[in-house]
């Protein structure tokens, strides 16, 4: 009785499983697999459910009673974060039990499917380009699964999909044969069309390597980038060069078409001569690159919807902006133009119906699907061609070029003959007066050779003077410095000795709290904390000491180039710097020097000239300052660049000078200090290098106001050697 009432339930549960599975799926649409041989297309024979969570499973899915019917001929939802389901039923009216289910769609990055046979088990595959393509069952850029239905056997299928991109959603069903030879087609059409694009490629890089023709490097990256395009809009890229890197694979449809579109209009600018046919539209090109990178960013950021919108609404633009030039120019009479006009409308209306299955408005097919590759190579093929037909038009032009400037050089020959017959005669003529002139002037110049030599001796020796005195003042300071702080620090270390001689004795064997209290004791007795703190304050003022001179011994080392007599690169600041340094002791107390250096980078230069220039500047601004009296003087050096002409600029708070005194101021042994404070030739010398240095000083003064002189410089010189003899 027991496992009678047992057995009842039992049957009661099942035929009740049944009656709601029945209801379930009563208005599932049917399809039946066993009418023929052929591939069929399920198309829009199901039923899709958008879970805007993303997140519900298949056991939740199943209990959802709105799926609603699919309208388009294939299953389209446009560009959406969103996972998309479908069902429907499979029915077997055939023989055979073994069948293929393909999805024709490669960018998909998430395809779960879930088959629930009659009696209610479920098989569940999962796929997507989220996984190495090694995992799939079958290495096909589709996504195939196989499946078993009995003949006369019912089957539900769940398919769930989800993409960063446009989801579409081609399903097809049939024998693994068929699928197999209709795959095969498939690849055999790519192959062809990757071929044709690779031997183009080829080509045109021998082309570029025997011409280097800019065009040309442009065109091999946009077949480049069209290659890998395609390639990956079909999946074969995942297949065969990056399969075990899913993150590439989801990213390429983000990368590689702003990478094409880029490369499409560079070429299109170096082409068709955009810039210098028309200059005033073309600068508008850089607007695309930046919308493809900020496109590229989102979706590296994860905003996939706004992304691939962007960069599907920069194509657009970019495509009427290049068409828009290229009819500019064929309007001009532009034979590139012509070319380019014609390539570029068949690969956009091979866009335009790929775009337009992509949103439902053509069917989803083998033409709309292939039409964008076969007329990127159409594209190709034509724009070779204008590049051969731009490199013969160059060629017919430098031929005419190379005849012009034949001709015209067979006319300056002639004429440079005739000219020749009179030029000998003159220069015969007057080769004699020069000879006579140069022997004259030759011994003239000795005479003043000799004289400029001990002219800029004496000046040296005065200067060397001052130097020396200098120095010997400033190096005394912290050589005195160091020296007072030598006794207080033998001082402090002996004590701090003494305190480490008592820690060393600690013996473990006697009362070591009385060794402590001693140790203490000692501390408190020798101020252990001001100890420290003044052996720091001593080796702070050595080492104060030392850097100070330091300085003035590096200074000394700069300004001793004095004699040097070879063009060298240095830094004017440094030279400045070092002048300053070396004249410090010369400053009165109520005297404020404020520098203002610009970086100037490295100029060609007599470096000891230049910083006997600095010197005797300086000493006559610091004279002319000690003239008249204020509670504080001003001398201000600045340098600076202009047109990266280095310039520099010394001024001071001193007496000035009057109009004569400007006008006189560079003349030899013109002096207005008291007899034996001056020989009158620093200014001059000063004019004299800055003359054999190519450059210019300018004199600027207000009679009780102060004195403004600029040196403007030369980066490079030329022919100064001859200028100067140093």
């Amino acid at each position: 009785m027991m496992n009678s009432t047992k057995l009842f339930s039992v049957l009661l549960s099942l035929f009740g499983y049944l009656g709601l599975f029945g209801v379930c799926f009563a208005q599932v649409p049917r399809i039946d697999v066993g009418e023929s041989n052929a591939l069929k297309d399920v198309k829009n024979h199901v039923l899709y459910f958008i879970d805007k969570t993303a997140k519900l499973e298949i056991e939740q899915i199943k209990a959802i009673e709105g799926f609603e019917p699919v309208i388009s001929d294939i299953p389209n939802f446009g560009i959406t974060e969103s996972a998309i389901w479908l069902k429907f039923q499979l029915y077997n009216s055939g023989l055979r039990d073994d069948y293929l289910l393909q999805i024709a769609q490669p960018g998909l990055d998430e395809v779960a499917l879930y088959i629930i046979d009659s009696i209610g088990e479920m098989k569940s595959f999962h796929t997507g380009e989220y996984l190495p393509f090694s995992l799939r069952e079958y290495h096909d850029p589709n996504y195939i699964f196989k499946i078993r239905i009995q003949p006369h056997h019912l089957i539900n299928v769940f398919v769930r999909v989800k993409a960063r991109d446009n989801v579409q959603i081609p399903i097809s069903i049939g024998s693994p044969e068929k699928v197999f030879e209709t795959n095969k087609a498939r690849d055999t059409l790519v192959g062809f069309y990757v071929g044709i694009m690779i031997v183009m490629l080829t080509y045109n890089l021998f082309i570029y390597y025997t011409v280097r023709d800019q065009s040309y490097l442009f065109y091999i990256l946009y077949l480049a980038a069209v290659i890998l395009t395609q390639a990956s809009i079909l999946g074969y890229t995942f297949q065969y060069l990056w399969p075990g890197s899913p993150a590439i694979a989801s990213f390429s449809s983000f990368i590689f078409p702003p990478i094409a579109g880029t490369a499409s209009l560079l070429f299109m600018r170096s082409l068709l001569q955009t810039r210098r046919l028309i200059p005033e539209s073309d600068h508008f090109w850089i607007v695309f690159p930046l919308i493809y990178i900020i496109a590229i960013f989102l979706a590296l950021l994860g905003n996939f919807p706004v992304s691939f919108q962007l960069i599907e609404a920069c194509a657009m633009l970019l495509s009427i902006y290049m068409l828009a030039e290229a009819m500019v120019l064929f309007r001009r009479g532009s034979r590139p133009a012509i070319f380019f006009l014609i390539a570029w409308s068949i690969f956009l209306v091979g866009v335009a119906v790929y775009v337009m299955k992509d949103f439902g408005i053509l069917p989803y097919n083998n033409f709309t699907l292939y039409t964008m590759p076969a007329g990127s190579a159409m594209e190709v093929v034509l724009l070779s061609f204008a590049l051969a037909d731009r490199i013969k038009l160059l060629k017919v032009e430098n031929e005419r070029v190379q005849a012009e400037k034949i001709s015209a050089l067979r006319e300056n020959e002639r004429l440079v003959n005739e000219q020749n017959v009179m030029l000998e005669r003159k220069v015969q003529e007057r080769t004699l007066q020069l000879e006579r002139a140069n022997s004259d002037l030759n011994y003239i110049l000795n005479n003043l050779k000799e004289a400029q030599a001990q002219l800029v001796d004496s000046e040296k020796m005065a200067s060397l003077g001052q130097l020396t005195a200098g120095i010997a003042h400033e190096i005394n300071n912290p050589i005195n410095f160091v020296s007072a702080n030598i006794s207080p620090l033998k001082r402090d270390l002996s004590e701090l000795i003494q305190l480490l001689s008592l820690y060393h004795k600690l013996n473990p064997d006697h009362d070591i709290r009385e060794q402590i209290a001693a140790i203490n004791k000692f501390k408190q007795e020798i101020n252990l904390s001001y100890l420290i703190s003044e052996i720091d304050t001593l080796f702070k003022g050595i080492e104060e000491g030392a850097a100070r001179t330091a300085e003035i011994v590096k200074s000394l080392k700069n300004f001793s180039r004095l004699d040097e007599s070879d063009i060298k690169d240095v830094d004017l600041n440094e030279g400045i710097k070092s002048t300053l340094i070396l004249l410090r002791h010369t400053f009165p107390d109520n005297l404020r020097v404020e520098t203002r250096l610009t970086e100037l980078g490295l100029i060609e230069c007599y470096p000891g000239k230049l910083n006997q220039v600095f010197m005797n500047i300086i000493d006559n601004a610091i004279y002319a300052m000690s003239q008249i009296y204020r509670e504080q003087h001003l001398l201000l050096i600045e340098t600076t660049l202009e047109n990266n002409q280095p310039i520099v600029h010394i001024s001071d708070s001193g007496a000035g000078m009057s109009a004569e005194v400007k006008s006189r101021i560079f003349e030899p042994f013109f002096t207005t200090k008291e007899i034996g404070k001056g020989t009158g030739l620093g200014m001059s010398i000063v004019f004299k290098i800055i003359e054999s240095h190519n450059a210019k000083i300018e004199l600027h003064s207000i009679p009780g106001e102060g004195t403004h002189i600029i040196l403007r410089m030369r980066r490079k010189l030329s022919n100064s050697k001859e200028n100067y003899r140093p």
